[in-house]
């Protein structure tokens, strides 16, 4: 195994504290009658060098934790095996859609939604995959998923995006409570991963987002979003990240226009167009701007280089029993992804470098 150098250093995502990468104490996972846990594995006697590439990608390094600030977490072996991981972050009040607008995203990117722009994605964490695909087809099946629980100081979900040009990248998504942009100290852990982001969708649904617009007098505020701003004021490249602002839960305003227009549109298959997302932007920009949406302008105008949507990630509200009798149908979730997957760099396209712009 390879032990630690000072050249294999890896910032952990979790707890945003550097550590030396060693392989020569890797872990795994366990559940048997005494419940689950983190036992120590031993790859010495595997010689067959298929055999043991297979055990090693199931395995996962410990971080020392070296601030002793987040509870026991562990990375999975393949962090430091394809370069800089990505760090996507969803920012929004509890009850903004960033669950259901997650899953249902990442359910198409790992369906091949995205492959027409070159870009593949498979999961390269086997524990939390398999958590949060028990999530997806839950949804699936018509059921509405729970509120991303308090506290969370994990990321949601681990996966390698691979692209037309042959590069192969680790892209983290981190979705926490909403609660916890806000929180102080030991309680808000859950929303520091904006100090680590590459990027970020800022997600808001519309009767939180538009209150005027079902008539509501009440002042238009976002704590979720103040407070990750306040904490991202910390970095000094905050302005030139990467971000995409989302009105989910668009189904209730099919009827709205320009909502009606974007909504209908396919996300995926059409040519990769610079000119077709500012279009999308300036129109979503003047519908938030005519109902005085200023906490998603106001976060919107904060970065340089942005994008704005609007998606519905279940095509319909929930019945009375928290259920989509008629099933799930995502409209317009892949467009976010695909606008930061373009502005990070990692489509290979001639417009990619203008979206956002």
């Amino acid at each position: 195994m390879t032990p630690p150098t000072e050249s294999k250093r890896v910032t952990c995502p979790i707890c945003l504290e550097p550590f030396a990468w060693r392989e020569d104490e890797l872990y795994r996972r366990i559940t048997d009658s005494s419940g689950a846990r983190w036992v120590r594995a031993d790859l010495s006697n595997i010689h067959n060098p298929v055999k043991r590439k297979d055990r090693r990608a199931r395995c996962y390094v410990r971080c020392p934790n070296p601030s002793a600030e987040n509870r026991e977490h562990y990375l999975p072996i393949s962090y430091r095996d394809h370069g800089e991981p990505i760090i996507i972050g969803l920012v929004g009040r509890s009850e903004s859609g960033k669950t259901h607008l997650l899953a249902t995203m990442i359910h198409a990117a790992l369906r091949g939604d995205l492959r027409h722009h070159g870009l593949t994605f498979e999961p390269a964490d086997e524990l939390r995959h398999q958590s949060f695909e028990r999530e997806i087809n839950e949804l699936m099946r018509g059921n509405k998923l729970e509120a991303t629980e308090d506290l969370k100081e994990e990321f949601t979900t681990y996966l390698l995006v691979r692209t037309s040009a042959g590069t192969t990248r680790p892209v983290v998504f981190f979705d926490v409570a909403g609660e916890d942009f806000v929180r102080s100290g030991a309680q808000g852990l859950g929303g520091q991963f904006v100090l680590g982001a590459t990027a970020l969708m800022f997600v808001d649904h519309p009767a939180e987002a538009v209150p005027s617009l079902y008539g509501s007098p009440e002042r238009n505020v976002n704590p979720a979003f103040a407070g990750a701003l306040q904490r991202l004021a910390q970095r000094k490249d905050m302005a030139d990240l990467p971000v995409v602002m989302v009105l989910t839960k668009a189904d209730e305003l099919r009827y709205q226009h320009p909502v009606d227009h974007w909504i209908r549109l396919d996300d995926a298959r059409e040519p990769l167009s610079a000119a077709e997302f500012r279009a999308e932007s300036r129109d979503v920009y003047a519908f938030l701007d005519r109902y005085d949406a200023q906490p998603m302008l106001g976060t919107y105008e904060k970065f340089r280089r942005g994008t704005l949507h609007v998606v519905s990630a279940t095509g319909v509200a929930v019945d009375l029993n928290n259920q989509y009798p008629r099933g799930v149908r995502p409209a317009r979730v892949l467009r976010p992804l695909l606008a930061l997957m373009a502005m990070i760099g990692l489509v290979d396209h001639q417009e990619a470098v203008e979206v956002g712009t």
